[in-house]
């Protein structure tokens, strides 16, 4: 059976909002639909095949206590024989369940991590998360740490609820048929019958001990939840300082960085001591109950023994069906701790789904720009407005029009929203209106100024966005030549973080580098050469217009060394939004 495929599974995971329920049984009606149900119903059957196992146990041990009773050694002799062929078989069972259900495990967490990732992507909301949204944290780790959470404890709340329902009735008969009558005399009233009494005795007390361990556990609940948070936002923190770590040592900034991740730690051990707490209290209850569940049937078995109702194996066997019985109906008060972290996240995937939802929905009301395209090769802004996320006017009614063949700078003083403006004509600026017009079949790039790195092979980063490509990889050499990166043609084939190997210099000119190889008819660069020397940042655009001569260049920059490689200024200052102040 095939555990993993190269090909993805489609994308199920709509955009709407999902409750736990939703959001678990969409694997049973996926692609997979039909081994996961094969799956569950194996590990289903070898669950009540246990239980059976415990079943023949049970009558095992009376037997058994009966041989030793009598003296019966021939008796006792063939039972330990029979004893060790049962545990054999039951060892096999066991390990096999444990076995699909693990396998089981692991294709439904490839399959709803595809699905997690795919609908992060879809729509960017990774973007529009990280971006516009405070709500959501650390989405990394819900998509690894939690999916893997939500289907291990799934799969085993289920098993274990099974084997409970399924352990029930089956020593409740052993039970009732052992427990015969307990009479109660009551004197002048006469005298009280009860039939199957250990039944009785065992049921109120599970109810009891469910309905305590409830009241007790609740709190649990909304306390994994939060250590969850504050546990991810300690690690944010770390990875945050990892990934900024020469601007710290520059900075001299370990002092400020230690309060911060102390601070957090604090968050952390304050919500874990509560936790300590409330399970300190449980775990009291718990155990005294667990303890108590011991004596118990034995108290309640004695007078049937010493009646001689049945002899020392029936006691035996009671006492275990008693357990048996208990067990099954202190399911909920045993797994109170799981279902608890269960519960914290499920709400943790249910929250991140829905307010990928949220984010998307949002931005798609903000976004009124409308793209359009056009047979004619030059790119139309009109009547171009943008806002900050909080609804500010950057800019407004912005009217420019880039014709192809004329290179084109962007100007205007800091802040002024020249990067939003690229972010807006790009579509990834929802906070917008007006209209913009791309030219038919024409490829357009944009640069940021901090190019990204994918993890992989060099080769991979310099092909970004694209990862395989026979064509273009041919040419990798002769553009990092071009763009003055000899050094790392060695390198080709190393995989490494290259966000942290490369200087930002050299990113910058990897970015380039992407552009000869890509050779797109329009090119958008957002302070692309800020990091670059002045003749390196020469040579690049000279390069551009070498290599791509058919390539109309749009830059945003502060510096004057780039005016001279562009035909036309672009100036945003006519289009600032001027707040009137009325008196």
């Amino acid at each position: 059976m095939e555990l993993f495929s190269e090909k993805g599974s489609p994308l199920m995971l709509e955009s709407r909002h999902y409750t736990t329920w939703e959001l678990i049984k969409a694997y049973w009606h996926s692609q997979y639909k039909l081994s996961a149900y094969l799956f569950f119903t194996i590990i289903i059957f070898l669950t009540i095949v246990l239980v059976g196992f415990d079943v023949v146990f049970n009558y095992w041990y009376n037997y058994f206590y009966d041989a030793l009773q009598a003296y019966n050694m021939h008796a006792a002799v063939r039972l330990l024989v029979f004893f060790f062929i049962l545990a054999a078989f039951n060892i096999v069972v066991a390990v096999y369940r444990y076995y699909l259900s693990q396998i089981f495990a692991l294709r439904w967490r490839r399959w709803l991590t595809e699905q997690m990732i795919g609908r992060w992507l879809e729509k960017r909301g990774y973007y529009y998360l990280e971006t516009f949204d405070v709500k959501t944290d650390n989405p990394d780790q819900r998509i690894q740490d939690d999916v893997n959470g939500l289907i291990s404890n799934s799969i085993s709340l289920t098993v274990g609820l099974v084997g409970a329902v399924t352990t029930f009735p089956a020593f409740i008969y052993i039970l009732w048929t052992l427990s015969g009558v307990l009479s109660i005399p009551l004197g002048s009233l006469g005298t009280i019958h009860i039939h199957g009494y250990l039944v009785w005795v065992g049921l109120l007390y599970n109810l009891i001990g469910t309905l305590l361990t409830f009241k007790i556990g609740y709190p649990l609940v909304g306390l994994n939840f939060e250590q969850q948070q504050r546990e991810a936002t300690f690690r944010f923190s770390a990875i945050d300082l990892r990934s900024h770590a020469e601007q710290v040592a520059l900075y001299r900034g370990e002092d400020h960085q230690k309060s911060i991740l102390n601070f957090h730690f604090f968050r952390v051990l304050e919500n874990w001591y509560a936790i300590i707490l409330r399970q300190k209290l449980l775990l009291w209850f718990t155990g005294g109950f667990n303890q108590a569940a011991v004596l118990l049937p034995l108290i309640v078995a004695l007078p049937n023994y010493f009646t001689k109702v049945f002899l020392l194996g029936g006691l035996m066997q009671s006492l275990r069906a008693f357990g048996n019985v208990q067990e099954s109906l202190s399911y909920l008060v045993n797994s109170y701790t799981q279902i608890a972290e269960w519960r914290a996240i499920s709400q943790r995937l249910t929250t991140f789904v829905n307010h990928l939802k949220e984010a998307e929905m949002n931005a798609e009301q903000a976004d009124h720009v409308v793209f359009r395209e056009r047979p004619e090769n030059a790119i139309k802004v009109k009547d171009l407005t943008i806002k900050t996320t909080h609804d500010n006017t950057l800019l407004t009614a912005i009217d420019e029009n880039f014709v192809h063949g004329t290179n084109y700078v962007i100007k205007g003083e800091s802040g002024i929203g020249k990067s939003t403006f690229i972010r807006a004509i790009a579509g990834v600026w929802p906070f917008a209106s007006g209209e913009v017009t791309f030219p038919e079949n024409k490829r357009v790039m944009y640069l940021p100024q901090k190019p990204y790195m994918p993890i992989g092979t060099l080769a991979e980063a310099i092909l970004f966005p694209d990862k395989k490509d026979p064509e273009l990889e041919k040419n990798i050499e002769t553009v990092l030549h071009d763009c003055h990166l000899d050094g790392l043609i060695p390198r080709l084939s190393e995989v490494a973080h290259w966000s942290e190997q490369l200087s930002p210099g050299e990113q910058q000119r990897v970015a380039f580098a992407r552009v000869l190889l890509h050779k797109p008819d329009w090119v958008f660069l957002d302070e692309s050469t800020s990091m670059l020397d002045l003749a390196n940042e020469a040579h690049l655009y000279k390069i551009l217009r070498e290599r791509l001569p058919d390539c109309s260049v749009v830059s945003v920059g502060h510096h004057p060394s780039v005016d001279a490689f562009h035909d036309q200024v672009v100036n945003m200052s006519k289009y600032r939004h001027v707040t009137r102040v009325t008196a």
